[in-house]
């Protein structure tokens, strides 16, 4: 029971500071199977848990790819305590450890924006439709976004 009140009560807080932000992360909190494409049209499968870490108040982020895939990271997304907006740090094999800010949510949809140099290197766009969480991961090509990887995931 007190473990359900102490989670209840971490949400509340994570919806209430952060909304002043743009920033209701507890909206991602939970399970997610997930299906789309590689940029070359491949399929691929993924599974993320999503949890809210009691200590820090951080959201971790678990994204494991179904095999074949062979991606997985593992994310850490606060709201920015010295100014507007979000910040996350991403760790995997192939790119190691990334920092990533977010402004917030534009309508239905949080991006992280990572940056080389002061331009836009590479960004992850979390978007909601109706019951289905779309992400779309986008690199700097010709000093413009392609979009990369694409997939939508359900509640599991």
């Amino acid at each position: 029971m007190f473990g359900l009140f102490r989670t209840t009560l971490l949400l509340s807080v994570l919806v209430a500071a952060p909304a002043a932000q743009g920033a209701d992360l507890a909206r991602f909190v939970g399970h997610w199977s997930c299906k789309g494409n590689f940029s070359n049209g491949a399929p691929i499968a993924a599974e993320l848990s999503i949890e809210v870490h009691a200590p820090s108040g951080a959201l971790i982020v678990r994204h494991d790819d179904v095999p074949p895939g062979k991606y997985h990271s593992l994310e850490v997304w606060m709201p920015n305590k010295s100014g507007a907006g979000l910040r996350a740090a991403l760790s995997d094999r192939f790119s190691g450890m990334r920092w990533f800010e977010s402004t917030g949510w534009a309508g239905d949809v949080l991006t992280w924006v990572r940056t080389e140099n002061g331009a836009p290197a590479e960004e992850f766009a979390y978007e909601f439709k109706a019951n289905t969480l779309q992400i779309r991961w986008s690199i700097a090509k010709a000093d413009a976004m392609k979009v990369g990887d694409t997939i939508a995931c359900n509640r599991g």
